[in-house]
């Protein structure tokens, strides 16, 4: 029996036989909120950056240092002094990925959207996502973004529940289908 293909061959072979569809939403800011968490927030800069490495690996520290020098601001949470969450923001004019890069929501000049969303298993369930999200919003808003988009998927319901909770009502619902390793998208639903 052949044993599995190292590296880049075997992403390949995977991505080629990937078949999926998956409903993404897509979330517009509405409203500033403000979300109760005991949770220090924090930006990311050149300093902290290396705080994440507790939870991500050395790859997306460097990927995390080109958010930084293109412009994105980054948001730490830390509890206790430890470090529980990220969340980027990225300006536009830009394009936010959906499901793994294979569909796409366009972010105008003046726009933005928050991407690279995660807190660590053991602090969740404490407010943290939607506090910093809500912080993230704030901020945008105070430098004059006009429009915060961010985006999970439909089964994600702890995700959307954080997202609402941080005044984001949902804009639409994107199917997003893989076949042969190419991505495909349609709106199968815009809210009124």
């Amino acid at each position: 029996m052949a044993s599995a293909l190292p590296g880049a061959p075997a992403r390949l072979i995977r991505r080629l036989t990937t078949f999926h569809a998956i409903d993404c939403v897509v979330y517009r800011h509405e409203r500033l909120t403000d979300v109760a968490a005991s949770v220090e927030i924090r930006a990311v800069t050149d300093a902290n950056v290396d705080d994440a490495r507790v939870f991500d690996p050395p790859r997306r520290l460097e990927e995390f240092r080109g958010f930084l020098a293109r412009g994105d601001r980054g948001y730490y949470g830390y509890v206790d002094g430890r470090w529980v969450h990220r969340s980027w923001l990225a300006q536009g004019p830009a394009t936010m990925r959906l499901w793994l890069g294979y569909g796409a929501w366009p972010v105008s000049a003046g726009g933005a959207y928050l991407h690279y969303c995660e807190t660590v298993s053991e602090a969740r369930g404490r407010g943290i996502y939607p506090a910093v999200l809500s912080f993230a919003a704030r901020q945008a808003r105070e430098r004059g973004v006009r429009e915060l988009f961010i985006t999970t998927d439909v089964g994600n319901t702890a995700s959307r529940r954080g997202i609402e909770k941080a005044g984001f009502v949902e804009c639409a619902r994107i199917r997003v289908q893989v076949r042969f390793g190419l991505g495909s998208q349609r709106l199968i639903q815009a809210a009124s």
